[in-house]
Order: C-alpha cells, then sequence, then structure tokens
C-alpha cells in the first residue's frame, strides 16, 4: 500500500491536488518500478467534523462501483469515510476523478481528502519491476594524496536482487582539463564535456540494446572514472571497442571485470557511509 495523497487542510476544499503534484507521484512510483498501467486498488478517503453525510456519498459513489470500506475516527475526532474501488489510472484519469469528488465533497458539506494505492489482492506488496532501480544518488567530497576527491553514486542498489546476474563491471576512464594545479578539479567548460561523455556512452549502449546501470563515478586528480554494471560482457565489449575505433568522442580507456561479489560497489557504498 502507497500512503495517503493528501491535500494540505483536511478542513477545507480551497486546496486541490494539482495535476504537476499527481504527474510526479505517477513519474516517482514508475522510476520504483511500479506498474502503474496495471489494475491496481485506489482508496479514496473523505473526512468531516461530523458523519451525517457518509451514508449519502458511499449511496451516490456506489452507483459508480466504489465499495465501502469503513468509517472511522481519528485521534483529533474527525470522521473518515474510506472508499475504494479497482481500476486502472493514469495521472490525467486520476486528476478527472478527484474533480469529480472534490464536488461530490462539496455537496455533502464535507472534504475530500486524496487517495492511496494498494494490491488488488489485500495484504500483498504492489507488483514492481524489480529491475527498475530508483535514483537515489549521494555524494561525498573528500581528499586523497592531498587533493579533492569526488565520489558520486546510486545507492538504491542496496535493494538491487539481479546482482548474480549483473555482474560485469565497465570501469570509463578519461583525462580532463584541471582548473588549477592546485586542486586538479575540471573546469565548467570540461564539467560540461564530461557529463556529455558520460550521456553519449549511454546512448550508444541503449541503441545496442545493450541492458546497463550507471552505479558509480569518482573525479581525482585530473581523472574521471565512472562505473556501469552490464549482464552482456559480449556484447558491451563489442560497443566499447566499436567507440573506441570511430574516434567520435573524447579519448578514454575501458575495462570489463567480473565482480560476482559486487566489492566494487561495496567499497563504494562503505566510502559513502564512512561520511
Amino acid at each position: 500500500m502507497l500512503g495517503l495523497f493528501a491535500c494540505n487542510s483536511p478542513k477545507s476544499q480551497s486546496y486541490k491536488i494539482p495535476l504537476e503534484e499527481i504527474e510526479g507521484m505517477f513519474s516517482k512510483m514508475k522510476a520504483n518500478g511500479v506498474y502503474t498501467d496495471t489494475i491496481l486498488l485506489w482508496g479514496y478517503f473523505f473526512t468531516s467534523d461530523r458523519k451525517d453525510h457518509f451514508d449519502q456519498i458511499a449511496k451516490e459513489l456506489k452507483k459508480q462501483n466504489f465499495e465501502f470500506v469503513e468509517i472511522f475516527q481519528a485521534d483529533d475526532k474527525s470522521y473518515w469515510l474510506h472508499l475504494e474501488r479497482q481500476e486502472i489510472h493514469n495521472a490525467k484519469s486520476l486528476f478527472e476523478l478527484d474533480k469529480e469528488l472534490y464536488k461530490i465533497a462539496d455537496k455533502y458539506k464535507t472534504t475530500y481528502d486524496g487517495f492511496d494505492i494498494g494490491n488488488i489482492n489485500k495484504g500483498q506488496p504492489i507488483q514492481r519491476d524489480t529491475y527498475v532501480v530508483p535514483e537515489e544518488f549521494k555524494t561525498i567530497d573528500n581528499s586523497k594524496d592531498d587533493l579533492p576527491y569526488l565520489l558520486v553514486g546510486n545507492t538504491a542498489f542496496d535493494r538491487f536482487p539481479h546482482k548474480a546476474e549483473f555482474c560485469n563491471f565497465v570501469k570509463v576512464t578519461t583525462v580532463f582539463v584541471s582548473n588549477a594545479s592546485k586542486t586538479m578539479l575540471p573546469t565548467n567548460e570540461e564539467l560540461n564535456e564530461l557529463d556529455q561523455f558520460e550521456h553519449t556512452i549511454e546512448m550508444y549502449l541503449k541503441e545496442n540494446n545493450i541492458k546497463y546501470y550507471y552505479v558509480f563515478r569518482d573525479t581525482h586528480s585530473g581523472i574521471r572514472n565512472f562505473y556501469i554494471v552490464t549482464n552482456d560482457k559480449i556484447g558491451a565489449t563489442k560497443v566499447f571497442n566499436s567507440i573506441k575505433d570511430s574516434k567520435k568522442i573524447r579519448e578514454f580507456n575501458y575495462k570489463i571485470s567480473t565482480d560476482k561479489n559486487w566489492d566494487l560497489y561495496h567499497d563504494f557504498r562503505k566510502k559513502i557511509q564512512d561520511e
């Protein structure tokens, strides 16, 4: 069950959940691997200081296949009506339904206070694509050999269940122009170039249908390393060799190593954790 997505004020209809927030919720769900285009159990909530009109709301919405779940009283003595319906939503359809529910709440002088989402099989978690890895990037700015050492990576792989399959780490190394001999960090222009370089590598992998994940990168002493993990060592090798032979992007070296224990990632996590 995903938590209640509610209005800021349970006593007023002056605030309504905007389409942009609902779109953001769907984007976040998809980024976490939730199958949003399947039938889910959507719960809808009305609240009021009195429960006099709850039966009328439930009766009216029953005609639209909403099912009554319960009426309960919260700690602040307010009353809540919980209804639910099995259905498929996207951001637009949910926004349009919300507008109808706000009107019904106004009609019966109550407040529509939002929705939650669950599996149609109650008690079961919402089905997710476990191959989708959320973006939970963390950064440390440390020093190494008396020079700045920058480390950025995605810590969501802590929960990734397919490490045994994706155990081929690609280390990509490129040299950059530093902004000063004292720091050996990239210039602003080089930062943009480095970002574009990484995006280009990823684009080539996607175009060649290589499954991969971007894991982390480090920047130190005029050198940028970034690490990608894949389940297709042979395919990735062909792509990287092709990129190097084309000479269409900046010079780089790469190395693919099999790391079944994900030691490279655990070393990165330890560095992040120690900070």
